[in-house]
């Protein structure tokens, strides 16, 4: 690895100067591990307050009543389920139960060849070249945000979690669907809204897995809401493919008449609905959660907020973004990955054994339950210095290099890593610099900002923000 360059080296020292002041918000983590009702009531209040400080220091832990699930934090072991012996492992109980009734045989959902078919037609669609050409569309939404922020004409208070909740539901709505959802987009956001709180929330019936008849309240709540979503997105399908004239223009064109190599066949109907509303529900509330907890965290560091905003000012020169200069956005894009150590997009991923394994030099029958959480990786006391710290410059130079392999996976690991990751980590630049370089952003009462697991990592209660012009 080759030394900092010494633009980096000088960034780095101005923000360590304000490291020690100031610690991102997370739960203290209980001594001793809760018992068992607590630790219900814990889980279902929001799930990242259930772990005991031995899951922050533990390789490997049986948790839950007579361990029934197993913790693993080991990098190896993570790299062993993930990665290089994912075949024995399929998505987790809790996780399906959650996802397939609104996102069906979708990307995040789908398992066996059904997923490998979809991954083969989809992953042409993330390619470098066509996740480029998306780049005006997620420019000209940022810009759009920032024009209707100026024109406020002072500085003004917003709620920077709920306009970065909107401003990526539209860019993902624009290159998705072009305008075919023109005259539904905010109620189809309003529904995906829904949906995620309900499904996000624990519950005793998800716990025990009780069976589908047994109605928790959660799901109760969220059935008329996927039945609608469902509903208006079959309905903008069914339209495009009936406009057999029509040049793809957008993501929806392309997984509609793109084939699996392997077989030469294309998704059928229902599997274009499914695969669109993953796209919509996994495209926009992780990465607007990802924006929310940067402008969080720069907020919290004024020093990392000037070095961005210097970078970033040299960058532009001036101008708007170029594609072709995000690469140069060093020090900003190890403040995102900062970020999305601190506040993993996806808390936890499950998985069930298959077949009998041997992770972390424990035996794993087939048919149990782990649990691989990000949010207790990424801050795991024996894999990372000052974990509970902002440090954007570990992840520059020789401090990004010494990062064990399964110890950062804010996409995930192995054949199943987000399919989406290039175009989220563009979009959140393109972001960045399109809002940094003409506004300065105050929290508004920072210490009542809280992490809130659900399906996401969401700041609780929103995040509000001053907005004040250049």
């Amino acid at each position: 690895m080759s030394a900092i360059p010494r633009e980096e080296v000088a960034t780095v020292a101005s923000v360590s100067i304000c490291r020690a002041k100031v610690r991102p918000a997370a739960p203290v983590p209980p001594a001793a591990p809760l018992r068992f009702l607590a630790a219900i009531r814990a889980a279902r209040a929001n799930p990242i307050t259930a772990f005991a400080r031995e899951a922050y220091e533990k390789p490997f832990l049986k948790v839950g009543r007579g361990g029934r699930l197993a913790l693993v934090n080991d990098p190896a072991g993570i790299e062993r389920v993930l990665v290089r012996n994912a075949g024995a492992y399929r998505k987790s109980v809790l996780q399906q139960r959650r996802l397939r009734p609104a996102l069906g045989d979708g990307l995040l959902t789908a398992e066996g060849e059904t997923w490998r078919a979809t991954r083969r037609i989809a992953a042409p669609l993330f390619s470098p070249k066509l996740v480029a050409g998306l780049f005006d569309d997620m420019r000209q939404a940022a810009e759009a945000l920032c024009e209707r922020w100026a024109e406020a004409g002072r500085p003004a208070e917003l709620d920077l979690a709920a306009e970065f909740q909107r401003l990526t539901y539209e860019i993902v709505a624009r290159t998705v669907f072009s305008g075919a959802l023109a005259a539904d987009r905010a109620r189809v956001h309003a529904l995906m809204a829904v949906y995620f709180d309900t499904v996000g929330r624990v519950d005793l019936a998800s716990m025990y897995a009780l069976p589908n008849w047994w109605p928790s309240l959660a799901e109760i709540r969220s059935r008329r809401t996927r039945r609608e979503l469902r509903a208006i997105v079959a309905a903008a399908v069914a339209a495009r493919l009936d406009d057999t004239g029509r040049e793809a223009v957008d993501l929806l064109d392309r997984l509609i008449h793109t084939t699996d190599p392997a077989s030469g066949r294309g998704l059928d109907r229902q599997g274009v609905v499914d695969n669109v509303l993953t796209f919509l529900a996994a495209g926009h509330e992780t990465t607007g959660n990802a924006l929310s907890w940067t402008l969080y965290l720069l907020g919290l560091h004024p020093e990392a907020a000037e070095a961005a905003r210097q970078e970033i000012d040299a960058v532009l020169a001036g101008g708007p973004i170029a594609p072709e200069r995000l690469a140069d956005l060093r020090f900003t894009r190890a403040v995102v990955e900062e970020a999305l150590r601190l506040y993993p997009p996806a808390p936890f991923i499950g998985r069930q054994a298959v077949a009998d394994d041997l992770v972390a030099g424990h035996f794993i029958p087939k048919g149990a339950e782990l649990l691989i959480a990000p949010w207790l990786v990424h801050r795991h006391r024996a894999l990372w210095r000052e974990p509970d710290r902002f440090r954007p410059e570990r992840f520059l130079g020789a401090e990004r290099a010494a990062i064990a392999d399964g110890a950062y996976l804010p996409f995930g690991l192995g054949p199943r890593i987000c399919i989406g990751q290039r175009f989220a980590m563009q979009e959140i630049l393109t972001v960045l610099a399109t809002v940094l370089a003409r506004f300065r952003i105050d929290l508004v009462r920072p210490q009542t900002v809280f992490p809130l697991a659900r399906i996401t990592l969401t700041p609780a209660g929103g995040l509000p923000a001053h907005i004040r012009p250049r």
